[in-house]
């Protein structure tokens, strides 16, 4: 019985088989390609989202904006809204431009529109536009 076991064994081992050069190199290729392939959607979800804070950012400082004006058109005059908004200007909100401007509706003289703009650059990010009732006279 020992004997037969022995070789059994020994017929076990002599068969034993390894991985070539070829197969090792072409499971690299294989699984290089498919990494490459999920890092490039990766990267590409990581634009995608660069971009989406910008634009959330870039309403969020408008929004901030259209409720200023709003406060404005509910305490102050249309003067003197006119006026803080010319003296103010163009002003930089982390990294964007922010824009503000009132001017007359062309829906009832009563009404003025307000528009605020926040862009970067040449790139406009947001733009909104609210109607203003001004509650003082002039």
């Amino acid at each position: 019985m020992k004997c037969w076991y022995r070789k059994l064994m020994k017929g076990m081992l002599s068969e034993e088989e390894g991985m070539t050069l070829v197969e090792v190199l072409a499971s690299i290729l294989l699984l290089s390609l498919i990494i490459t392939t999920f890092l490039s959607f990766f990267i590409q979800a990581a634009k995608i989202n660069n971009k989406t804070d910008a634009v959330n950012e870039a309403t969020f400082i408008a929004q901030e904006q259209i409720e200023l004006l709003t406060y404005y058109s509910e305490t102050e005059s249309v003067g003197d809204t006119l006026s803080f908004i010319e003296d103010e200007g163009p002003k930089t909100v982390s990294g964007f431009e922010v824009t503000s401007k009132v001017e007359s509706s062309e829906l009832n003289a009563a009404l003025y529109k307000g528009t605020v703009t926040v862009s970067k650059g040449e790139k406009k990010y947001a733009e909104m536009e609210t109607l203003l009732s001004f509650r003082t006279a002039e």
